[in-house]
């Protein structure tokens, strides 16, 4: 593919300014009859697509509706793989809860995240990364089996873990029947 193409392409292919075929041509024509050289033809440049697509894969679906509405569907799995195959991207991605201390960097919905929604099946807390079912030891020296995790909407980015006060017995250890809400931020160490 020419570097003329590449870039034609790529500027007809931007997402926050879409251009129709109608737009293309006259951009086309217009920098022709600038004097441009090499000018590609719109028939060119979506060849040049279509290469570009195969090379890469193109993850959007084009749907029709029942009521012959047309809709193009992005696959949001092929997006995120991309994201964290990106050296760029990935090293920014969260994949679970984190305790940042005073910052907020996203809203929940508390009582969703905490009653409706599933878990997500840990938190990271000043960069461990603590498992709900597992045992935990708090910085107390007390024990705790966290259930679920979830985040405040209230607070600044706390994050609280749902779940069994355990006490160690020289016999072993109880596990609390009553569930209790703690800060994640207590947790020391797990025995994983």
């Amino acid at each position: 593919m020419l570097l003329k193409h590449f870039l034609t392409v790529l500027l007809f292919s931007s997402t926050q300014l879409p251009f129709s075929d109608v737009q293309k041509r006259a951009m086309l024509s217009w920098a022709k009859d600038l004097g441009a050289h090499d000018v590609p033809s719109l028939k060119a440049i979506k060849q040049s697509n279509e290469c570009a697509c195969k090379l890469v894969s193109n993850p959007m679906q084009k749907v029709t509706s029942a009521s012959s509405d047309i809709f193009y569907i992005n696959d949001i799995w092929h997006a995120i793989s991309k994201d964290y195959t990106n050296p760029l991207t990935h090293f920014a991605m969260q994949d679970y809860l984190e305790d940042g201390g005073a910052g907020m960097s996203q809203v929940f919905h508390g009582e969703k995240m905490l009653l409706e929604l599933p878990s997500p099946p840990a938190a990271r807390v000043d960069g461990k990364i603590y498992f709900v079912n597992e045992l935990l030891q708090e910085c107390s020296g007390a024990f705790f089996i966290p259930e679920q995790d979830s985040q405040d909407p209230c607070q600044e980015k706390e994050i609280y873990a749902m779940g069994h006060a355990v006490e160690y017995t020289d016999a072993g250890f109880i596990v609390s029947d009553e569930q209790e809400v703690v800060l994640t931020s207590i947790f020391r160490c797990s025995f994983v």
